[in-house]
């Protein structure tokens, strides 16, 4: 790995004032960096003809006003990893004629594969398959840098720079993450015991240390999708159905949201059996930009809270009982600024690169670790506290992770360019069952369900996963919706 030496920081502070050094990368944030499958992306259909020079002045402009879309990563000396926008190339809008509605999505799968150059940079990849008449805009990013809404902001923001080229630009910093909530600190036995073992671990990890290198991230991703391609299927409800089952959960005193989400869970277990019992959680995403202690408008990073409970589907119950149980312990948590399935242990920088991706991804492309000297030396090396505490954290990962962005409050008109849908397609998992990503706009909601799925199996995973959300539509009173399509 390089390690650009950053100069001028604030004597170990987070933020700095030298602007092409934005922040320091939290734990949390770094969970994402390295890891093949952890690319959230967003497509958007557009009426209208799109000009593509237009689009690309726009980007220019959108850059300035979100530093993270314009970044790299710097390690410093103690392989702490920075944001950077000093000499990051331009970004390139890959244009391709479109000829399906189905156009989009095969483009994405494709473009998932070749990973980001983190210390090259950007972190994010824009794809416009074009036609005169209607467009599919598809933006995939590096999740460490954002999350579903930033996403959202990122193309209203790059829409509204389209209109008016003159439009004023005003920069959002991303803030770090403490910045976000009320301080919940305070004296705690479990605190201090928690930091007791945070630092006997941390010890033991910097006697035999790793540090992962581009090499390393290269191989792990090209093993990875030579395995796997991306997978997924979507619901989705035109104006009026979806009118129907808004009344149908207003009736009932739950959202749309914890309907679907109950139905998928109803749905998979009906498909494929139940969830194993320590993946009888969920753990639900929740803006935290609504919830800042300071307003921090609407700006491009990572910003989530997540509480992580535990939940059954009861199927003794009717359907909506069951989505009553599941509505009121997400508010309630939600209500409460929950975030306890995002806190990130405080370990050492590079011990979260190994716990977080270099340990887990040993089991699925052990093929990797024979590819580098470092990586090899790595898998070796069992007795490393990383594999520990991998091994430990295996029974936190829940089962379920439902991503739902809502309705949303962007205008759907700009100029002569009007948004017809857009489809939120969260990071997939190879140990998180069913993901979940939800979107509303002009009416039409769209979930998406994205998972890996293995080469060589005949599609048989696709397969399961129609079944998954034809049996979902069933549970909402939509059957005759129902069909052999994974995307429409």
């Amino acid at each position: 790995m390089s390690k650009a030496k950053l100069d001028n920081l604030d004597n170990g502070s987070d933020v700095t004032n030298i602007s092409k050094y934005t922040r320091k990368i939290s734990n949390l944030e770094r969970v994402f960096l390295w890891h093949p499958n952890c690319n959230v992306s967003m497509v958007t259909r557009i009426k209208g003809n799109v000009s593509q020079e237009r689009l690309r002045s726009a980007l220019n402009m959108v850059k300035q006003m979100h530093p993270l879309i314009g970044a790299k990563i710097v390690f410093d000396d103690d392989y702490n990893a920075w944001f950077s926008t000093d000499n990051v190339p331009q970004h390139k809008v890959k244009v391709v004629t479109r000829v399906s509605d189905m156009q989009w999505f095969r483009e994405l799968q494709k473009e998932v594969q070749t990973p980001f150059d983190l210390e090259v940079g950007p972190l994010v990849k824009f794809i416009l398959v074009h036609s005169e008449d209607v467009s599919d805009l598809v933006v995939i990013c590096n999740h460490s840098i954002c999350d579903g809404m930033a996403l959202v902001y990122l193309v209203r923001d790059l829409l509204n720079c389209y209109m008016n080229l003159e439009h004023e630009i005003k920069t959002l910093f991303p803030p770090y993450n403490d910045e976000f909530l009320p301080d919940k600190g305070g004296f705690s036995l479990s605190s201090v015991l928690a930091r007791l073992i945070m630092y006997q671990v941390n010890r033991k990890w910097k006697k035999h240390p790793y540090y992962f290198t581009h090499e390393d991230y290269v191989e792990l991703q090209t093993a990875y999708w030579e395995k796997n391609q991306y997978g997924a299927v979507l619901l989705e409800l035109d104006s009026a159905e979806t009118k129907i089952l808004s009344k149908q959960c207003k009736k009932n005193g739950v959202s749309i949201g914890s309907a679907v989400t109950a139905a998928f869970i109803a749905a998979y277990e009906d498909v494929l059996g139940p969830f194993t019992s320590n993946q009888k959680q969920i753990s639900v995403p929740f803006d935290l930009r609504r919830h800042a202690v300071t307003p921090i408008g609407d700006v491009f990073c990572f910003c989530v809270g997540s509480p992580r409970f535990s939940y059954n589907y009861e199927s003794k119950k009717s359907f909506w009982e069951n989505v009553v149980v599941l509505h009121n312990e997400i508010h309630e948590r939600v209500k409460k600024l929950d975030s306890s399935g995002l806190k990130a242990p405080d370990l050492h920088p590079t011990l979260m690169d190994a716990f977080s991706c270099f340990v887990p991804l040993k089991k699925v492309v052990p093929e990797a670790y024979t590819k580098t000297e470092n990586l090899k030396q790595f898998s070796q090396d069992t007795k490393n506290i990383a594999f520990e505490v991998a091994d430990k954290s295996e029974h936190m990962n829940p089962g379920i992770i439902p991503s739902n962005l809502g309705r949303l409050d962007i205008p759907e008109t700009y100029g002569d360019l009007q948004i017809d849908r857009m489809v939120f397609l969260p990071a997939i998992s190879d140990i998180v069952p069913l993901i979940l990503g939800g979107i509303s706009i002009g009416g039409r909601m769209v979930f998406s369900m994205t998972y890996p799925e293995p080469k060589g199996r005949n599609l048989r995973m696709a397969d399961e996963m129609i079944q998954i959300r034809n049996r979902a539509l069933k549970y909402l009173g939509f059957l005759d919706k129902a069909n052999e399509n994974a995307i429409v």
